[in-house]
């Protein structure tokens, strides 16, 4: 007797006596089993809960559930025979369970999104009625927003978001007038929320409130000096600064690979990403955002220590529209810029780094790399859903 999962995995070659029996409450779990050594699906002993609805999103493609009649898996004519086809989520803010559509609601199906939050998004790009950016479109809109938000209130539903495109942006006074507000923006697209309960303070979460940013540590492989650039503009150029290689992330980008991406844009070299050294966090920055900073080791490619050996040099590039020149400096020689002096968070970061090249160059992937301390980059599968993510774990670990 096997239990949980194997019911969602196969399916015997014979149903006899088994019909669907839908779970009334999916809000909890509960156990069955099934006999996989059975040719007959009469071993199936089964109150199905929200398991067989939680597992059916956890694994790829359709899974199909037998589910038996009785308790005690007693055999009914074949006729009451049911399978229950139970769609994959596409996204682990989906429902576990499927909500059918309320007819009452003045918007199509295909253009609202439950989440497990008991909210609903709103693509206005799917409303027929809202093709045209006239007047008489955002009045219709606002019509049928306010009957919408009837009825969601009458279901309890809580958190509603609109995506509204560029191509509908007549359609916000609207929706604004109706007591949704701005969440955030990007380029193209603009996102409003409105929390509905009345008796609670709103528990949706504020819009995007850091910038992500790394600087880039590479040291020459027999000199160990560092690579530093100075800037064409900014604050770092007006004190004629030399510095470290360092840009933000792009959206969907991880730490390492915007490390790798930023020091190849800056100076033409290709890189490895070793690990995080160190980051610190900042707060009122553009637009009042707050700023997380990565420092990042990156080790050169194989081709230039081979390069160097045999006598030759390294050839900088630098970025003609933002770098003014690149070179390689003494690590002391940057620390001791004024600049740096004056200031205990970058003397420490400054000393985070210089101890993380002490000793020569030590790198996580070295012989020596048990030395090594910073977070290096793992990109795993994240298992219950499609995709991976990098996790950056200390490398003493």
């Amino acid at each position: 007797m096997k239990t949980g999962l194997l019911l969602l995995q196969s399916i015997a070659t014979s149903t006899r006596g088994c019909r669907t029996v839908l779970p009334t409450a999916l809000s909890t779990f509960q156990t069955y089993a099934f006999d996989s050594s059975s040719s007959s699906s009469s071993g199936c002993h089964a109150k199905v809960g929200a398991a067989a609805y939680a597992a059916a999103g956890l694994i790829g493609g359709t899974s199909t559930v037998v589910l038996c009649s009785n308790d005690d898996g007693s055999n009914n004519s074949s006729s009451s025979n049911i399978k229950k086809a139970i769609p994959v989520r596409k996204s682990i803010d989906d429902p576990l369970h499927i909500l059918q559509h309320n007819p009452s609601l003045p918007f199509p199906e295909s253009s609202i999104k439950h989440d497990t939050y008991n909210g609903v998004t709103l693509d206005v790009t799917k409303v027929p009625q809202l093709s045209d950016a006239s007047a008489t479109d955002s009045s219709t809109f606002g019509e049928m927003l306010s009957n919408a938000l009837n009825i969601w209130s009458d279901e309890g539903r809580r958190g509603i978001w609109i995506r509204i495109p560029t191509s509908h942006a007549h359609l916000i006074g609207s929706a604004t007038k109706l007591g949704f507000d701005f969440q955030h923006a990007e380029p193209g697209t603009c996102v409003l929320t409105k929390w509905l309960p009345k008796d609670s303070e709103s528990r949706l979460p504020n819009g995007p409130s850091h910038q992500v940013g790394v600087g880039v540590l590479v040291l020459h492989p027999l000199t160990g000096k560092m690579l530093a650039v100075q800037e064409r503009t900014g604050p770092a150029a007006a004190r004629k600064l030399w510095k470290m290689p360092t840009g933000l992330t792009d959206p969907g980008e991880d730490i390492a690979a915007a490390a790798i991406r930023e020091l190849k844009e800056e100076t033409g070299l290709d890189v490895e990403f070793d690990k995080i050294i160190c980051f610190r966090q900042a707060h009122g920055g553009l637009f009042n955002r707050s700023d997380m900073f990565f420092v990042c080791l990156c080790k050169l490619a194989p081709k230039y220590e081979t390069l160097v050996k045999q006598g030759g040099e390294i050839e900088l590039l630098p970025q003609e529209e933002e770098i003014l020149c690149a070179d390689w400096i003494d690590m002391e020689d940057y620390a001791v810029q004024g600049v740096w002096t004056q200031s205990p968070l970058y003397k420490e970061m400054n000393r985070a780094m210089i101890d993380a090249a002490r000793k020569g160059i030590e790198y996580s992937s070295s012989e020596d790399g048990d030395e090594a301390h910073g977070f290096v980059s793992k990109v795993l599968p994240v298992g219950f859903r499609p995709g991976s993510n990098a996790i950056y774990v200390s490398s003493k670990l």
